[in-house]
Formats: structure tokens, C-alpha cells, sequence
């Protein structure tokens, strides 16, 4: 499967008048853009790494959208995000559409896994197409997360992604010392996204130098 569809039209929602365009990007003819609770959007990180899901807001905060435009400014499409988002364009391209990034901000405050989810995408009149790597189930979205213990940086043809966790044997229990780390490269290769992986014993965090490419498959 190459990039499953997974932004229909939808119908106007309560609060919608609450969203404010915080961003907006070129797609060859057409634009994306992220609208977010307007009390969000007036902050310069849209409440990322803040504590904009705490219990300071009197009324809840209106979900996230994506929005698709055509070049007379038609909306074509739009798909409901989370709270905290914002978009970020990369430098990889499939077939000359550029491939963005929604990253969704699923910090819990404490925990070594949960932190920001990034997810590749491209945009179509159809809406957009989020990257399913080949083989992949795609009832679960594909996300690349930057947390105490997993990392990603870009590429030259995609992603390398890092993440480290306990080594659990196969019987008996972890002694609670020995790690494991995982080596994942994405990459865009003839309009398809391709995973490889591998992993070795050892110990990683993310709050220093990212691993060498070196250590990643091919």
C-alpha cells in the first residue's frame, strides 16, 4: 500500500467558529493549512511544550484542523487533528508533491515514551495521504515519536528513527538493566514507503547526539 486516504470532507463542527488559521503552506496548486483554537494560535509555539491540555482553560480547547485549498481558496477538505499541532514542511518530495508533517503534541508529562507524534504526508485535490510503510497494518497509523527514549531526524531520502526499551527475555524476568535499541530507516523510494530495521543491545536517550547513520540498515 502506498499512501492510504484518510481525509474525507466533513461537515461543519460546533466550535468552528473558535479556530483561527495558525498556518498555511503551498502544495503545487494547492494550499494546507492548520487551524487551531484561536486562544492557541495567538501564542508563537500554538502551546507546544506548555500546559495548554491542564486545567487552566475555563472551556475546553476546540480540536485542531487540517484544511485543503484549491487556488481560488475553495476548502476542499479538512480532517480533525489534535489540540496541539502544527506543520512543518520537509525537504522530500514524491513525484513533485512536497511531503509535510503533522506533529500532534501526545506528551502525558511524565514517562520515558509519550511525546510528540510526527507523521509524514502529502496533499492531493483528494485530500491528503498519510505514509503507510509496505506491509504495514494500515488500521495503525504510522508515527514517528520524539520522546525521553524514541527519536527521528530527516534524511536525505526519508527518516531514521531511534527508539530504546527494555530487553525482556524470552522466559523468565527482566533484570531490569538490559536495554535494547532499535535502528529504523523510512524511506521514500518510487512513490512507496519502504521500513527496515534492525537492533542491538546497548543503551540510548534522546537528549544527546542522535545515533550515527552508520548504525542504521540500508
Amino acid at each position: 500500500m502506498r499512501w492510504p486516504l484518510l481525509l474525507p470532507l466533513l461537515p461543519l463542527a460546533a466550535g468552528a467558529a473558535d479556530l483561527k488559521q495558525r498556518q498555511c503552506f503551498p502544495a503545487q496548486e494547492l494550499r494546507v493549512c492548520l487551524w487551531q483554537d484561536a486562544r492557541l494560535a495567538a501564542r508563537q509555539d500554538g502551546g507546544f511544550g506548555g500546559d495548554s491540555e491542564g486545567d487552566g482553560w475555563k472551556l475546553a480547547l476546540a480540536q485542531a484542523e487540517l484544511r485543503i485549498y484549491d487556488s481560488q481558496g475553495g476548502q476542499l477538505s479538512r480532517l480533525r487533528v489534535g489540540r496541539l499541532s502544527k506543520l512543518e514542511r520537509t525537504r522530500l518530495s514524491d513525484g513533485g508533491k512536497p511531503v509535510f508533517l503533522l506533529e500532534e503534541d501526545r506528551s502525558a508529562g511524565f514517562g520515558s515514551y509519550s511525546g510528540v507524534e510526527a507523521r509524514p504526508f502529502t496533499v492531493g485535490a483528494r485530500g491528503i495521504r498519510f505514509a503507510q510503510p509496505q506491509g504495514a497494518d494500515p488500521a495503525k497509523p504510522f508515527v514517528m515519536t520524539s520522546s525521553l527514549k524514541n527519536g527521528w531526524r530527516e534524511g536525505r531520502d526519508g527518516f531514521l528513527l531511534a527508539s530504546c526499551a527494555p530487553d525482556f527475555p524470552a522466559k523468565g524476568e527482566w533484570d531490569g538493566e538490559t536495554f535494547r535499541v532499535s535502528y529504523r530507516r523510512l524511506k521514500l523510494q518510487d512513490g512507496q514507503w519502504r521500513l527496515t530495521e534492525r537492533s542491538e543491545r546497548g543503551f540510548w536517550e534522546n537528549e544527546g547526539d542522535f545515533p550515527a547513520e552508520r548504525l542504521f540498515p540500508k
